[in-house]
């Protein structure tokens, strides 16, 4: 994968919980600003809370694997239970490195990635 891919790098680095790699995905400023509807959301900054909250979300939902997907036009990653139903999706703006990550886990925002769609025989 190319070194400039960084959905794929922190994709990478999550399914296979390696935290050398997340944090070398991350540059060491980066932020991430959680839209979770609520007033749990915020913003934090710097590698070790982007990495603990990333780690956090993922751990309330073990039964979720990330996918990549297209966020606003640009590569991101959605968080996927098997049934279909997406837990949070998380948009990414970096060059190098990933600069700054939205997580949005707000359900009433998540509704257009839940629509249920017709299955085809």
């Amino acid at each position: 994968m190319p070194p400039y891919d960084l959905a794929a790098r922190l994709r990478a680095a999550l399914d296979h919980g390696d935290e050398l790699a997340l944090a070398g995905a991350l540059h060491r400023d980066v932020t991430i600003v959680v839209d979770s509807g609520d007033e749990a959301g915020g913003e934090l900054r710097g590698r070790r809370h982007v990495i603990r909250e990333l780690h956090s979300h993922q751990t309330r939902h073990p039964d979720a694997s990330w996918l990549t997907v297209h966020v606003n036009g640009q590569a991101g990653l959605a968080l996927r239970r098997p049934t279909g139903e997406v837990v949070g999706v998380l948009g990414i703006d970096g060059t190098t490195a990933i600069a700054t990550l939205w997580l949005c886990t707000s359900p009433l925002k998540l509704a257009g990635w839940n629509r249920r769609r017709p299955e085809v025989d």
